[in-house]
């Protein structure tokens, strides 16, 4: 089986969200793919050019899925959604140890700077087009929304305040609540809406 760089950084960086970055060596990577180091280090030279283009990796996807969904014929709060439940599809990539072990590498600190900036761009032209559509206030302040929402991801990986509840509990709570709040009577039908199938879905499964 041909080994990808797409295998390594998954692998990767399900050891670095349950390990910590610091703590996992390019040993461990190699030896939990069952491939040589010599393998491993053809496509890395090094954990921190990993850890980069992990990250890289990884934003580019979610850039391409978002730049997908405005193609098609969403409102602006279905594309909301959609992208949250695509992050919650790997929400063990953002623990806690992962974001404190990853102040200790310069390269990847400023490729999450330019994340940062981007996702900032992405949100504001995302609500923008909200506003047009009728689904979000025209009056709120949607540079500071941007800031709220990349908060918002850190409820990825809840802190141990919200152990009596699934993940999925405090991520559908925290985004509802959050896009209510920004929400026309328009957006909030459409919202209510989604929040009625989603429970249908869970009584069938």
């Amino acid at each position: 089986m041909t080994t990808t760089k797409e295998q390594i950084i998954t692998i990767a960086f399900d050891l670095f969200s349950q390990y910590g970055i610091k703590s996992v060596s390019m040993d461990d990577i190699a030896r939990n793919m069952s491939i040589s180091k010599r393998t491993l280090y053809s496509f890395f030279e090094d954990k921190e050019t990993l850890l980069v283009e992990g990250l890289k990796y990884t934003n580019d996807r979610l850039s391409n899925f978002i730049t997908q969904l405005e193609k098609e014929e969403y409102t602006a709060i279905v594309i909301v959604i959609l992208f949250y439940e695509e992050l919650m599809k790997r929400p063990r990539w953002y623990s806690k140890k992962f974001y404190e072990d990853i102040k200790k590498y310069p390269k990847a600190i400023e490729k999450r700077k330019a994340e940062k900036e981007a996702f900032t761009t992405i949100s504001t032209r995302i609500f923008n087009r909200g506003v047009k559509e009728g689904v979000f206030q025209q009056e709120v302040n949607f540079e500071i929304v941007g800031l709220l929402a990349k908060e918002q991801l850190k409820m990825l990986h809840p802190s141990k305040s919200f152990s009596k509840h699934s993940n999925e509990e405090v991520y559908n709570t925290v985004l509802v609540t959050f896009l209510r709040g920004i929400c026309t009577d328009k957006g909030r039908e459409i919202l209510d809406q989604w929040v009625i199938r989603n429970k249908i879905k869970s009584i069938i499964q």
